[in-house]
């Protein structure tokens, strides 16, 4: 089962690109990632963080014992046949190394919800982290279950955090009752930015 999924998606994921300019995203956004597409994504991804701390302390301080934290500043939806939502992010394990990813959701996620929202997740455990990075294209629900968390739930007494969790953030804070079921995470490969000189130093 987990195999078809991922193959799906990967079909998916092969089309996607002249699909892009109904989601109002660059021709080149999935094609060619250079170092100043890179630099972008880092710094909006910094952004994001930092109005995540802003509005919740206790985010901040279940990411600061974490191993690691992926960060994509925007998903951009669309509300066509396709009914996808894309968004490019960075993850930073705990000792700062940094590899770039493509994140596509999809039905049966809250698609048009996602819209123009930052996804952050987070990895309490090392072995969460590993077998993410191992993985060629990690699925939510096929790959593993990603908990989302609001202040609601953080405020429960017994709260307990899953491998993998993390936050969907609006302008207004954390969003609540979104899903995340099926969303495809693949790691943007060395040769897709190799097209210059330099261009993978900054994805290691």
């Amino acid at each position: 089962m987990k195999t078809r999924v991922l193959a799906i998606w990967l079909q998916l994921l092969l089309v996607i690109v002249p699909v892009e300019i109904a989601f109002g995203q660059p021709a080149d956004s999935l094609s060619s990632v250079s170092p100043a597409i890179l630099k972008r994504v880092d710094q909006e991804a910094e952004a994001a963080l930092s109005r995540l701390y802003l509005q919740s302390h206790k985010a901040q301080a279940l990411i600061a014992r974490s191993f690691g934290v992926l960060v994509v500043p925007a998903l951009h939806a669309d509300g066509g046949i396709l009914g996808m939502a894309y968004g490019r992010g960075v993850l930073i394990d705990a000792v700062g190394g940094r590899s770039y990813y493509n994140a596509i959701a999809s039905p049966p996620g809250s698609v048009l919800g996602l819209d123009g929202k930052a996804l952050i997740l987070f990895f309490s455990t090392y072995e969460a982290l590993r077998a993410f990075q191992a993985s060629p294209g990690w699925v939510e629900g096929a790959s593993g279950t990603i908990q989302v968390l609001d202040e609601t739930a953080m405020a429960g007494r017994n709260l307990v955090i899953e491998p993998i969790a993390g936050f969907i953030l609006s302008d207004a804070g954390l969003a609540r009752g979104l899903a995340l079921k099926g969303i495809l995470f693949i790691k943007v490969p060395i040769f897709m930015c190799a097209q210059e000189n330099g261009a993978c130093d900054a994805a290691p």
